[in-house]
């Protein structure tokens, strides 16, 4: 059996590292108890952290705005203020937007190596929690638009897997997504794309998808589909769960409820079960 790739972002400034951890070790078990052939080594995960590039900012303005000590509801303002300073700074021709940019072409450098990885055919899901699902969408649709041209020269020092052209599936959950598919936005995303990589095999390009998860109590997160006819076409379902613990679930600060919900990572598995059954 072939290997998948597994890439996970995160979408909050103030993420720290080895976020994903737990979320890889609970994916695992679940696919695994679909099948005891199965094999933990079938995944191969790899996590893209950038909260470094903006956490110190973000602490900095957290203790200036606060000096008095008596702003209520921390937690949810620390999930507040990371998407607002993201949806601020995160602009073409920033110096905020080059480095995430940057990282993520890095980050994708440093997983092509892995010995587990076939340049040429691993099939990559990704999986982007909040506003990392919009850089991540843009990021993807600015590789396919550079592919897509005459001039991408930096793109022939690329592997296949790197530019996109075996990405096999695309897993957002908590996505904040709707709030930039507005007209004249500049950012690629609000145009989406297929999500099937064109080095698929066409097992594979058929079975590719785009599973948008949210939960209705999470206020930073929207479901796609309705925002335009090619969000329609190209996300293949809006999943509504409920995550989060006893005291976040039905809340906004669920939010950050996602990582360990069995809502959310069982059928995370279960996809990835069925694409190993192809490959």
């Amino acid at each position: 059996m072939g290997k998948i790739a597994v890439a996970v972002i995160h979408g909050l400034g103030s993420e720290e590292q080895f976020y994903s951890v737990e979320l890889k070790h609970r994916i695992t078990e679940e696919y695994l108890k679909s099948n005891p052939g199965f094999d933990e080594t079938d995944l191969v995960f790899h996590e893209i952290y950038w909260g470094n590039l903006i956490s110190d900012d973000l602490h900095e303005f957290r203790q200036k705005s606060n000096y008095k000590g008596d702003l209520s509801y921390q937690n949810l303002r620390q999930i507040v203020t990371d998407v607002q300073a993201m949806a601020l700074l995160y602009k073409p021709k920033t110096a905020f937007y080059e480095s995430v940019n940057n990282r993520i072409k890095d980050e994708f450098r440093r997983f092509s190596s892995h010995r587990g990885i076939d340049q040429n055919n691993t099939p990559l899901i990704i999986l982007a929690h909040s506003f990392g699902a919009v850089v991540m969408t843009n990021y993807i649709n600015k590789i396919r638009h550079s592919n897509n041209t005459s001039n991408g020269s930096e793109q022939k020092e690329r592997s296949d897997f790197e530019l996109m052209r075996t990405l096999c599936g695309y897993v957002t959950f908590g996505n904040p997504m709707g709030l930039y598919a507005i007209k004249n936005n500049d950012l690629l995303m609000t145009n989406p794309d297929s999500i099937a990589g064109d080095k698929l095999s066409d097992d594979l390009q058929e079975m590719a998808k785009w599973y948008n998860f949210y939960d209705k109590d999470d206020i930073i997160a929207y479901p796609l589909k309705g925002l335009s006819e090619l969000f329609d076409q190209h996300v293949t379902a809006d999943i509504e769960i409920n995550v989060g613990s006893a005291a976040t679930s039905w809340n906004p600060a669920c939010h950050t409820g996602y990582w360990e919900d069995k809502d959310f990572y069982k059928p995370v598995a279960r996809f990835l079960t069925e694409i190993s059954s192809v490959i």
